[in-house]
């Protein structure tokens, strides 16, 4: 699989239906999705309103890496961020694929299935630079 925006909407549009059907129901505060090409990660975290952990602590989350690329739970994933590290490996810039990933999770198709979840007030979707500790949400 090709490294690209569309390819990109493909993956969470599907991970993000199977979530879909698993939580129908429970009341959805945050989606946040981890982009680590210097280790060819991708990974799908979710808040609900019933979970007590901090927003600001996502590993701590009890749905944290809900999406398990490296345990097998989204091999078709798998692909794409190993294209995703080798383009990584020539300027060593997150920027770029927090972009990409911005753009695939606020595209219709993905919004659409994300409607589709019972969705807190305060729901977002959440696109954060991992190396930056103030970073804004590029979903924002």
């Amino acid at each position: 699989m090709e490294y690209s925006i569309e390819n990109i909407e493909q993956l969470l549009e599907e991970k993000l239906s199977e979530a879909l059907s698993k939580f129908r129901g429970k009341e959805l505060r945050i989606i946040d999705i981890g982009v680590f090409p210097w280790i060819s990660e991708i990974n799908i975290s979710f808040l609900f309103s019933e979970d007590s952990e901090e927003e600001d602590d996502i590993a701590a989350w009890r749905y944290f890496d809900y999406s398990k690329i490296f345990e097998g739970g989204w091999d078709q994933a798998k692909e794409l961020a190993m294209k995703m590290n080798e383009i990584w490996v020539e300027d060593n810039d997150p920027i770029p694929f927090l972009l990409d990933f911005n753009s695939a999770a606020t595209s219709e198709k993905v919004t659409y299935v994300i409607n589709q979840f019972k969705l807190a007030p305060d729901f977002r979707v959440q696109v954060l630079n991992p190396d930056d500790s103030n970073s804004e949400n590029f979903c924002a």
